[in-house]
């Protein structure tokens, strides 16, 4: 068996060359679902994931002429289960279990008779629900991904019917944020608050709710200076996932303490000595950065909540939790730094994640184009050059003389 990356309409496919089981050569086109376009690492990681299920197929049964949608779903999120995080997992699980699994056990409709018609009939059916397209994409990422687990494992079907569906389309959000000035008026308004200590970190370095609220005291180096990411906190479904992931490899980040930060982080690390010493046996000890006085943990939805409420409260303008990482990447490109130097601050995996604020770095060059426009404006250069106007009678002197010497000759 040999299996390599081809690009086909501006996505990458995985190509397996195989033997079926009566030695006849198959060759089978798998979607990785990415485009093109900066995703040539992220659709090798995805080759190996698919060719690893494929391998694992070989020994899968196949006798499942009648299965039934609802039941390939089932098989299929039974083998996601021990390949993505546990969070991505429930999410999966989530979907699955309120959305997809019950639309097609009406439809009662196994999986060779279904066609492109009813996935496509399914998106327009939850679109009119109400859901969005970004969410729509979830459901898309289960529906596409059970019947690649019917091609490579189960061998049922020879394509995907999910490749000939569109989703609606989405629209391209334009993420909001904080000026420079609402930013740090943001941070004086919310001193004393549960939720200061995550709004700073993230306002200040640009982190996701995960990462904030997955921060140690451990990941905080006050000798080198730094502060390191590699611990998360999540909400998915009823509980609350506490683990050593992040969103991906690139947010794996050490980055330096800001001389603010620095002394905000050392007053907190001496007030919760003092409120551990205080409560004592009252006292929820662990290693977490962002938590109540008691030494609780801050819960993801809490945050957010109080969030939305403290803006309420004091008069502010309203932004989602999350935009605090798009005004930090407001406030560095307004500082001067390039998209590739925010996309590392933000620990971002590519630079399309961070052509969301190209229209921010756009401002910036209005105001290059100004500057340049004021150093060769002409205007400008004519005030500036002395008077040249001649004598009167002087251009004529000259020309009488020149005809003289045309004469003469």
């Amino acid at each position: 068996m040999t299996n390599r990356l081809q690009e086909k309409n501006g996505r990458y496919y995985v190509v397996i060359n195989d033997n079926d089981k009566n030695g006849k050569h198959v060759v089978k086109w798998i979607s990785t679902g990415l485009e093109v376009k900066n995703n040539k690492r992220k659709a090798t990681e995805k080759m190996a994931e698919i060719v690893a299920e494929y391998e694992r197929a070989k020994e899968a049964p196949a006798e499942q002429q009648g299965l039934y949608m609802t039941d390939l779903v089932k098989q299929w999120l039974r083998v996601r289960k021990t390949a993505v995080r546990e969070n991505t997992y429930n999410t999966y699980n989530d979907t699955a279990t309120i959305h997809v699994i019950p639309y097609f056990e009406k439809l009662g409709i196994s999986v060779r008779d279904l066609q492109p018609v009813h996935i496509q009939d399914y998106y327009t059916t939850k679109t009119e629900e109400g859901i969005s397209p970004s969410t729509m994409e979830k459901h898309r990422t289960i529906i596409k991904g059970a019947f690649d687990y019917a091609i490579l494992t189960l061998q049922l079907i020879e394509h995907n019917p999910a490749d000939r569906v569109s989703l609606p389309r989405k629209d391209k959000r334009v993420p909001k944020f904080y000026t420079k000035a609402q930013l740090l008026n943001l941070m004086e308004s919310v001193k004393g608050e549960a939720i200061e200590t995550p709004v700073r970190l993230c306002g200040t370095y640009g982190l996701r709710r995960s990462e904030a609220l997955g921060l140690q005291w451990s990941a905080i180096d006050f000798n080198r200076n730094t502060i390191s990411i590699h611990h998360t906190v999540v909400r998915t479904g009823t509980r609350t996932l506490r683990d050593n992931l992040v969103k991906s490899r690139a947010s794996f980040r050490t980055m330096p303490l800001t001389k603010d930060m620095r002394e905000y982080l050392k007053r907190l690390q001496a007030r919760q000595k003092a409120l551990k010493s205080a409560c004592g046996r009252g006292y929820t000890d662990n290693d977490y950065v962002c938590k109540w006085d008691d030494g609780r943990p801050l819960e993801p939805d809490y945050v957010t909540s109080r969030f939305n409420r403290f803006l309420k409260e004091q008069g502010l303008d309203h932004i989602r939790f999350h935009d605090l990482r798009h005004s930090s990447a407001s406030l560095l490109i307004n500082e001067g730094f390039t998209l590739k130097e925010v996309q590392e601050w933000l620990g971002q995996a590519s630079a399309a994640s961070t052509e969301i604020y190209s229209h921010m770095l756009y401002k910036s060059k209005e105001n290059m184009a100004d500057k340049v426009n004021k150093a060769l404006s002409m205007k400008d250069h004519e005030k500036k050059q002395p008077d040249s106007k001649k004598k009167p009678g002087g251009r004529k002197r000259n020309d009488s003389r020149e005809n003289e010497a045309r004469d003469s000759r």
